[in-house]
């Protein structure tokens, strides 16, 4: 069922939905304070960054699994700035889970824990991040085309997603077609997919309903809602 209205030419919006600013929105650095601040200032719902360890266990900001000693930037610069700003949420992309209660800490510091969820977690993660973080996580799922088409098939994708205690399914636009959505709602999870750049691939995540769109680009889907609403 795609969430579109062919006689209007409206897209039915689910209620509370979401637009995550990837990290690097706006044309800045990806995982940097500049782009921290100019989607603060920007007042964007939902910041991603991604989320990993330096070898002493310090959480950092980088897209590394295993970041050197002085690469990456300290998870706590980017909190303090966004602790100031009540109604940003935080879009933890993991690639690591080496020192997951280092992140639940941070969090808790900077009163950030009630809004923060992770996404970047397989099946394979899912047990350990449930065993050493209290947040909430999606799970990353690559789909098949034949999941993508059979109805059976993706009720077991979605069946999988709650038995790993995902809140929804995060993945790339083009792995979620109208058949997995409807099956991972069906199951009362979410469906997050990314990263939608351009006009095209904004209006087919509209168009599957999905609950959080994540882009580069988050001033051009906020006006592309607004036109099509």
């Amino acid at each position: 069922m795609a969430l579109f209205n062919s006689k209007t030419k409206e897209f039915v919006i689910p209620e509370g939905f979401t637009v995550t600013a990837h990290s690097g929105a706006f044309g800045t650095p990806d995982n940097s304070l500049e782009f921290i601040r100019k989607a603060v200032a920007e007042n964007c719902a939902v910041l991603e960054t991604d989320v990993t360890f330096r070898p002493d266990g310090r959480a950092v900001m980088i897209h590394s699994g295993s970041p050197s000693q002085n690469e990456g930037v300290p998870l706590e610069e980017a909190f303090e700035i966004i602790a100031g700003h009540p109604s940003i949420r935080l879009n933890l992309d993991l690639k690591s889970t080496v020192n997951l209660p280092a992140v639940d800490a941070l969090l808790k510091e900077y009163g950030l824990f009630d809004r923060a969820f992770f996404t970047g977690v397989g099946e394979d993660w899912a047990p350990v991040v449930k065993a050493n973080s209290g947040l909430p996580y999606y799970i990353n799922v690559d789909t098949s085309l034949r999941e993508r088409r059979d109805p059976q098939l993706a009720k077991k994708v979605a069946h999988s997603i709650a038995s790993a205690g995902g809140i929804g399914i995060n993945s790339h636009y083009n792995d979620v077609s109208s058949v997995i959505a409807n099956a991972v709602r069906e199951r009362g999870l979410k469906v997050s997919v990314w990263t939608a750049n351009d006009v095209r691939a904004m209006k087919i995540c509209l168009a599957l309903g999905a609950d959080n769109i994540t882009t580069r680009h988050p001033d051009v889907l906020k006006k592309l809602i607004e036109s099509v609403q």
